[in-house]
């Protein structure tokens, strides 16, 4: 069956000038992060201080919490493990960190022009490379101590060696399976992915068993990378913790009398061990929702709202750099700039989907990798905790979906000829 991923695939320009296209969008990305980088002091604020911490005591030999020899799994260690290499070979210095973070910003960006040349053809594959590479948010976080870019980065990773069809099956669902674990490290949503990576392989070709047996693969391969840390997990709580002790505390957050939908501090309990408070908490939201179920579906909605209403926070994680390098003025206007751009492409990306359902019909839409992906992410934190910087690991499948949209805008008057490739 044509995959309708691939529906833009005769309306491309000529692939001889596509590389030499798509390495001046890579320059581009990179001389956009490496200004952002020299000009914003890197100032550890709320949770990049947690990492910049951990990853001090990673590097220095103390284990991994916040105190020395004190250790802790309420955060997953993928960041701070990242960081703790930096400071190992360089010493605790930034700049380091800045063009690491400046070279993984022009990763993510190749990788979603990769897949997107893969899935919907070189017009939008260029266009996505575009958009990313001018992404203020994602400009931002160059200087953000943060979980975000790496965790983008590895899910990219991991959808591309997936669909890698020149490939057998169980290669690249062991490679698959291993950059899943490394997105896992920084983000455990990342556990319940597998099935995404082989959904369009099963939806689209008659290998469906294979593409099921490349998702068993993948789980397994990602098992056996997250397995060393569970069992340094289970000699230090005495119980099976696959990656960190907050998805029960974050789910409480989320759920409770007085929540708000975003971050609160946690109550005082007279509960030692980490993943017995985790498992605790977990109880008491999953409580909460049995009992007020209206609630519980009004406060999913309003979170997802929330979710994709700005896109603000790069600023704020760097307010103060900002403020010591240009004053405190300049904060509004870059928050503007930074959530209209958002605002302008989520409309696009609207538009696009419409676009596409119309066209090959709404389920189709559901079950396209880019919409699929966001549709998972947003139901996940909207199930939990909040906020705009829980949006950013949607940005490069939100980018697809506008690409699509401008890809089908601009051959308007030729869609009729607009066949799949494959």
């Amino acid at each position: 069956m044509p995959s309708v991923d691939d529906a833009a695939g005769s309306l491309t320009p000529d692939s001889s000038s596509f590389g030499a296209r798509a390495v001046a969008v890579l320059l581009v990305a990179f001389a956009l992060r490496l200004a952002w980088g020299l000009a914003v002091p890197v100032i550890p604020l709320s949770d990049s201080h947690a990492y910049d911490v951990f990853a001090q005591n990673i590097a220095n030999g103390f284990g991994y919490g916040w105190e020395p020899h004190h250790p802790s799994a309420y955060w997953p260690p993928g960041t701070s493990a990242i960081y703790a290499l930096v400071f190992w070979l360089f010493g605790h210095h930034y700049l380091p960190v800045v063009l690491l973070q400046a070279f993984v910003g022009v990763g993510i960006v190749a990788l979603a022009m990769l897949l997107a040349r893969r899935w919907y053809g070189e017009v939008v594959a260029l266009t996505v490379g575009w958009l990313l590479a001018c992404w203020p948010l994602l400009i931002q976080y160059t200087t953000i101590l943060a979980s975000e870019l790496y965790f983008i980065f590895f899910v990219l990773l991991a959808f591309w060696l997936a669909s890698m069809e020149e490939r057998t099956w169980f290669g690249r669902a062991v490679a698959a399976g291993v950059a899943l674990g490394a997105a896992s490290y920084v983000r455990p949503i990342a556990l319940a992915m597998a099935p995404l990576l082989f959904a369009r392989e099963a939806r689209d070709t008659r290998r469906r068993v294979g593409a099921g047996l490349g998702c068993v693969v993948c789980i397994a391969a990602m098992c056996i990378v997250i397995m060393p840390w569970s069992i340094r997990n289970w000699h230090v709580f005495d119980r099976f913790v696959p990656i960190s002790t907050n998805g029960g505390t974050n789910l409480w957050m989320g759920n409770n009398p007085e929540s708000t939908g975003g971050y609160m501090e946690l109550p005082k309990l007279a509960i030692a061990n980490e993943a017995d408070r985790d498992t605790y908490l977990g109880r008491l939201a999953i409580r909460y929702i049995e009992q007020h179920p209206i609630e519980f579906l009004g406060r999913t909605v309003k979170k997802a709202v929330r979710l994709y209403d700005r896109q603000s926070i790069g600023i704020s994680w760097n307010e103060e750099g900002i403020t010591r390098r240009f004053g405190h003025a300049m904060l509004f206007p870059l928050k503007l700039v930074s959530s209209a751009y958002w605002w302008i492409v989520l409309a696009t990306a609207l538009y696009g989907m419409f676009r596409f359902a119309k066209r090959y019909g709404v389920l189709q839409l559901v079950l396209s990798s880019p919409a699929l992906t966001w549709l998972y992410f947003t139901l996940v934190y909207s199930l939990t905790v909040t906020g705009d910087r829980y949006g950013v690991s949607s940005i490069p499948f939100v980018a697809m979906l506008a690409a699509y949209a401008v890809m089908a805008r601009r051959n308007q008057p030729r869609s009729t000829t607009c066949q799949p490739t494959t």
